[in-house]
């Protein structure tokens, strides 16, 4: 059996955050129940039928996350900043600076006519089935969802039908997961956290039990080879910046840290056998090998999605291509621990430190994509090859994408650019490689690239991508007709 509860927007916009700068697309189950509680307990709905509907809201929690239908959407108003007047107490020392308030224009825009609906799978009992109908009844009290600007119509209905839609997001259990939803304890907690604000008492103080999940749309192509941030230090108060034309330095410098720390670190080798290790850190036997199993560092680019930021390297990313097995993967987990506060040295001398970020780095997000079809180039791809009469950029660049393990009938369409195509990157030509170097006998250009279904993941391909060359970004599309 299925829970259905189905949510239209009003303005066909949805302004939910995660952040300041990062929209929650779809809203997390912890949303909806955060709004069915809020719905059901406002004035004379707070006094009837109270037993059934409390009853109702620890049955919901008890249920793993639904399944979310939700359409394609559009993202608008980025970088659009309004001023407001500010509704807050006023008990501040100097009350003109609190006037107006920032409020960002930042929404996800739906087609016309379309919803989202959330499907939560119960087995069919009597009760179960007389919980899910009072839920059907809470639904239609629901009036907001996200800000409160994000006005919804909503209802519910179970159903026996559990096909899966094609705008299907499927949960995923992941402990540092973007969503939320209610674990058993969760109505409670919320009920003495309204009791603590009414006692003017910080409410954040009160944790709510929650299963931190990821969502991912159904047919989606994961990439998921094990990933490792980490931040470039020059001192405890100053972090190391590089030129993006100099991309290969601080990846160098990564590169020579890791091999230090394997070679200090005897019983690592042991542990894991000196050719495994060999082979994925120093990528002996694949160092022109660019589909081959190799440790990538990755440098990465300051973007933000205003495009203020400079571009600047002061990040590298470790991905473990060929990190496929337990053995590999145990491994890569064991450098990525091993190397964090490890020196960085420039022509021998020490020039800084690695000190290993948070996952949920706002700089790395905009890199990883959550189920985007258009990607396009923040470094350039180096062809695989050279180009000749019948056989241009676009073919060869499909070829890099084949090489790196996308399947070529997964590919819509690719175009090639003599030019960066995104905000703060840079020439293909500016970049800065040795004349005798392997890197140097084939063309690089910067490329869109749009794939038929959606792609999930760190994308990057061609010569180099072990050195960041070929790094791509998550694209919205653009905002078809249906949308306006």
């Amino acid at each position: 059996m299925q829970l259905q509860i189905k949510l239209t927007f009003a303005t066909r916009r949805y302004h939910g955050r995660r952040s300041e700068d990062e929209l929650e697309f779809p809203p997390s189950p912890v949303r909806l129940f955060q709004a069915l509680i809020a719905g059901s307990h406002c004035g004379i709905y707070d006094k009837v039928h109270t037993a059934e509907r409390d009853r109702a809201l620890r049955w919901l929690e008890t249920l793993e996350p639904p399944v979310i239908e939700a359409p394609a959407v559009c993202e608008a108003g980025v970088g659009v900043t309004n001023y407001v007047p500010n509704n807050d107490d006023g008990r501040k020392e100097n009350r003109l600076e609190h006037i107006r308030t920032a409020k960002s224009f930042l929404a996800k825009v739906f087609p016309q006519g379309d919803s989202l609906t959330y499907r939560w799978d119960f087995q069919a009992a009597p009760e179960a089935e007389e919980n899910a109908a009072v839920i059907c009844a809470m639904v239609k009290l629901i009036t907001h969802l996200g800000q409160h600007q994000d006005v919804v119509y909503a209802s519910g209905a179970v159903s026996g039908d559990d096909a899966l839609p094609d705008g299907a997001w499927l949960p995923v259990e992941q402990s540092d997961g973007d969503w939320a939803s209610p674990k058993p304890g969760a109505f409670a907690a919320y009920q003495e956290r309204y009791q603590t604000w009414l006692q003017g008492k910080a409410k954040d103080d009160v944790p709510i039990p929650v299963q931190r999940t990821h969502y991912r749309p159904l047919n989606t192509i994961v990439i998921n080879p094990p990933m490792a941030l980490f931040e470039l230090w020059r001192d405890e108060d100053e972090r190391k910046r590089f030129d993006p034309r100099e991309l290969r330095q601080p990846a160098a410098m990564v590169r020579h840290a890791m091999i230090e720390w394997m070679k200090a670190n005897t019983s690592f080798t042991n542990h894991y056998g000196k050719d495994l290790a060999s082979r994925l850190i120093a990528g002996h036997e694949a160092d022109r090998q660019h589909d081959g199993a190799h440790i990538a560092c990755v440098p990465i680019p300051s973007l933000n999605a205003e495009g203020k930021a400079d571009g600047w390297l002061r990040r590298v990313l470790l991905i473990g291509y060929g990190c496929e097995d337990a053995t590999s993967q145990d491994l890569f987990e064991s450098l990525a621990d091993g190397i964090n506060g490890a020196e960085l040295q420039d022509q021998g001398k020490p020039a800084g430190y690695l000190k290993r970020a948070a996952p949920n780095d706002s700089v790395l997000r905009l890199f990883i994509g959550k189920g985007q079809r258009v990607w396009r180039t923040v470094t350039p791809i180096i062809l695989t090859g050279l180009m000749r009469r019948g056989r241009g950029a676009e073919p060869l660049i499909a070829r890099a994408l084949k090489q790196a393990g996308m399947p070529e009938g997964e590919i819509e369409s690719v175009a090639a650019f003599t030019g960066p195509i995104v905000q703060k990157t840079i020439h293909p030509l500016d970049y800065q490689i040795e004349k005798n170097s392997y890197l140097a006998q084939t063309p690089r250009y910067h490329a869109e690239v749009i794939f038929k279904r959606p792609v999930e993941g760190v994308l990057v391909i061609g010569r180099g991508r072990h050195s960041g060359f070929g790094l791509m970004i998550p694209c919205l599309e653009s905002m078809p007709a249906s949308f306006i």
